[in-house]
């Protein structure tokens, strides 16, 4: 019999499901890891589900949960003395109507600014992913990460200028040459 625990967790991994992975693979740059991670969170989710508290954002609890399943992953002696297989034949480029030269261009600016959030600081990169991928208000991020809303907006002002800082850089690196 299906409880209310299994409904309410399904639908957040219906809908969550991918911004979770991209999260996790930022996070261990492995596509399978990132999916054992995201797999992982969801069934830790599923056994202290009794602990969460009602009140809060369940989307924020099983992405904290998630980002947490990662950073001890990156702490782990299998990480560290493990170099991960690099999986580049599964990254599928989908063709559309643009034409090449545009689908080019924005591959590049895409792959630069993943690069330079990849370069952030732990505490600015999670931030960053949380405000912009996952869609969290500084309140949920707040709850999530049990931290000050307005440390949080520091972080996010001080991520946002080395990011604009680390990109005006690669441009003129790349007009200059």
């Amino acid at each position: 019999m299906i409880n209310d625990k299994e409904i309410v967790l399904t639908e957040v991994m219906n809908h969550e499901y991918s911004t979770l992975l991209r999260t996790a693979q930022s996070y261990v740059k492995d596509v399978m890891i990132a999916e054992d991670m995201v797999q992982e969170a969801f069934l830790k989710a599923y056994e202290k589900f009794d602990s969460f508290q009602q009140g809060n954002s369940l989307r924020a609890w099983v992405f904290r949960i998630m980002i947490n399943q990662c950073k001890d992953y990156l702490r782990s002696y299998t990480y560290r003395k493990v170099s991960p297989w690099e999986d580049q034949w599964l990254h599928v480029v989908q063709a559309d109507q643009q034409n090449p030269l545009a689908i080019m261009v924005e591959k590049e600016d895409n792959e630069m600014i993943h690069e330079a959030i990849g370069l952030l600081q732990p505490n600015y990169h999670e931030a960053v992913q949380l405000y912009y991928f996952k869609e969290l208000s500084v309140k949920q991020m707040s709850s999530a990460l049990h931290m000050n809303e307005n440390t949080l907006k520091t972080r996010m002002k001080r991520a946002r200028d080395h990011l604009g800082q680390c990109l005006s850089t690669h441009k003129e690196k790349v007009y200059s040459a």
